[in-house]
């Protein structure tokens, strides 16, 4: 990850710190991009298309790249408010776990990163990532709260999930 002065965090707002508990939050809190921002996110300009959540610690955006990679030019940017020396530490070893992970099917593809200290204290770090259009496994249970899974899916998600963390 590279440092650099970052670009205003929108509205002086950030992220919820990592390490954090996130509060509730309203649909689009203040404090995101709009669509149409364009964002540097280490060798990669991208464009914000469309706010997806506030997740974790982070918020969560649907973006364009200006070239294509891995045969789509849509990705995910995560973009994390780090309060301290401490949880960017944590945060370098979740991109170096990425990019060592880079490649194995059940893993999200790490693109690029980058983190830029703020002016009133902490960091502001991205992370460009493969978007998956099917969302995540939360988002699919959720789906089947009426619907229990079958145990042949319930194995397929378990077997997954091992290969992902062996």
């Amino acid at each position: 990850m590279s440092y650099t002065p970052s670009i205003p965090m929108a509205a002086g707002a950030r992220p919820a710190p990592y390490g954090a508990h996130p509060p509730h939050a309203p649909a689009i809190p203040s404090g995101t991009f709009s669509p149409g921002t364009k964002i540097q996110v280490g060798g990669h300009k991208v464009v914000i298309q469309k706010y997806f959540s506030e997740g974790g610690f982070a918020h969560v955006y649907l973006v364009k790249m200006p070239e294509p990679k891995d045969g789509t030019d849509i990705a995910v940017l995560k973009r994390v408010a780090v309060p301290d020396k401490d949880s960017l530490a944590n945060m370098r070893t979740e991109v170096e776990t990425m990019k060592k992970l880079k490649g194995h099917r059940p893993i999200v593809t790490y693109y690029d990163s980058h983190a830029s200290q703020l002016k009133g204290g902490g960091y502001e770090v991205f992370l460009l990532m493969e978007f998956c259009s099917g969302g995540g496994l939360i988002d699919f249970m959720n789906t089947r709260l009426q619907n229990r899974l079958t145990e042949p899916e319930i194995l397929k998600i378990f077997s997954d999930v091992t290969e992902g963390v062996a």
